[in-house]
Parts: structure tokens; sequence; C-alpha cells
């Protein structure tokens, strides 16, 4: 008993201020140890995070890769060298008809183009070069449809055709009595007086007599296609309109039909570019 009121008697002396430094420490305590855990859980919170969005980014990389490597292998079946450009079955048939028409208001001129995998009509065939033969038409400046003081009872429309080609072509005008070699630049006009510079001119190119174009690769000492060629139609049609005057107008179509492919496309013997040869005409009966 008189230890004990012996050391309470003690613990009444201690000093205040040692009481309350205690009681600091403790609390900086607290503290200290609760930063620490709530650091912790922030950084087991961070990686958790980045696990997530690791694995987001692998899932979306894991459905859009799929639609990349479709998308690419589309993309090299359509300009891959060893993929075919077309099917057999979709290469142009003789006897197709290609219509252009310069009736819009502000068009004054059309460039229709043959070629091998580029242009207006495309052949895919290996004895055709793209740009093999092209054709500008344009129409001819007609000064009686403005001028208000000599009104015609009927406008005709007129046009010049320019030809070029950067391939080997025979062509073959209404009025000649064979096919003969294209220049590398010529030029036709449709109007009716005939043009001063001795150019072929006609009043109309009709379906019955056309303008034939033979294009093919290489000829021989005869003047003839050694492989092949394709032979083409060119003609116009004729279609009447009105002018803002009230005066009627003939203006005209182009049409271009594809008359023939001698001898023919061996579709079994596609080349590594998807291009198509011509059959060996020594085999074909």
């Amino acid at each position: 008993m008189l230890k004990f009121l012996y050391n309470l008697a003690q613990i009444s002396h201690i000093d205040p201020r040692v009481y309350e430094l205690e009681k600091d420490l403790e609390f900086y305590q607290f503290i200290f140890w609760g930063s620490i855990i709530v650091i912790i859980l922030l950084l087991i919170i961070v990686y958790l995070q980045r696990i997530a969005i690791r694995g987001y980014k692998k899932g979306k990389e894991s459905k859009i890769l799929p639609r990349l490597m479709k998308k690419k292998s589309e993309d090299e079946a359509e300009t891959g060298p060893a993929a075919s450009v077309i099917s057999p079955k979709s290469l142009p048939d003789p006897g197709l008809i290609f219509k252009y028409s310069l009736a819009k208001e502000n068009v004054k001129d059309k460039l229709i183009t043959i070629g091998q995998l580029e242009g207006n009509i495309k052949t895919y065939s290996t004895e055709i070069i793209d740009d093999h033969i092209s054709i500008l038409i344009r129409i001819l400046e007609n000064r009686r449809d403005k001028d208000i003081y000599d009104l015609p009872d009927k406008i005709i429309e007129e046009y010049q055709l320019d030809l070029r080609r950067d391939g080997k072509v025979l062509i073959y005008y209404p009025g000649l009595r064979k096919f003969r070699e294209m220049g590398s630049r010529e030029r036709i006009y449709l109007k009716t007086e005939p043009d001063e510079a001795g150019d072929p001119t006609f009043q109309s190119i009709e379906a019955k007599s056309p303008i034939r174009f033979r294009i093919g690769d290489r000829l021989n000492h005869e003047g003839k296609f050694i492989n092949g060629y394709f032979e083409f139609h060119l003609f116009s049609q004729d279609y009447q309109v009105t002018t803002k005057t009230g005066i009627p107008k003939i203006e005209k179509n182009f049409l271009i039909r594809l008359y023939k492919i001698y001898p023919g496309y061996d579709t079994g013997a596609p080349t590594e570019e998807g291009l198509y040869p011509m059959v060996d005409p020594y085999t074909t009966g």
C-alpha cells in the first residue's frame, strides 16, 4: 500500500510539458503511419489502373488488328503483284457500247481513254498499255448561237476530235479502202463545211460506217498485229435540244463499241499482275 502511494506521488510530480510532448509524439506517429498506409494504397490503386488500362488496350488492339489485317489483305488483293485484278467473268466482251455526252451546259470537252488498267475503257490485256489511245472531243465555238441579228432556223453543233496514241493503233476512216497505221496525233472534224487544213471532216459518223480502231502490241511486216488486237468502233448519235432563244439545236452523243477481240483472252494463264494474254492464234479453231 505504501509503495502504491509512493508511485502515485511520483507521477503527480511529472512535468506537464513532457506529458504534452508525449501526446504530440503519439499524434505524429499516427499521422506518419497513416500517411504510409495511404501512400501504399495509392500505389496499389495506380498499379491496378495500369493493369486495367493495359488490358483494355490489348483487348482493343485484338479487335482492331484483325480489321487492319483484313483491310491490308483487301488492299493487297487489289494492288498486290500476285493478285488477279479482275475475274475472267468480268472481262469486257465484244458488243459492249460505251456512251459519252457533252450535254451539260458547262461541259465543253470530253476526254476518252482506252488502256490496260487505267482509263474510261479498261482491257486488262497484256497487249495493251495505259493511255494506249485517247480521244479528246471539243465543242467548236458556234457564233450563230449568240448572234441575235443572224438567227438560223436550226443550229448543228460542231465538234473537233483530237486523237493521240501511246501504243500501236491501226485506223480506218469511212471511205478508206483498208486499215492504216495511225500517226502519233491526228484530228477529225464533225461539221458541215470541209476543214481548211484538209483534216478529215464528216457531218456525222454513222454506226454502219464508223471510225475503226485496232489496238495491240506488235505489228509484222504486213502491218498486222502479231499476237492479236482489240477493235473499237466510234460513231455519233444525234439528238435535239432547244436553245435559250428558242432555236432547235442538233447535238451529238459519242459511242464506242467494242467490236472484236482477236483471237481472244487466254483466261487460263493470267500473269502475276492479274493481266490476261491473248490465246495463241495458231492453236485456235
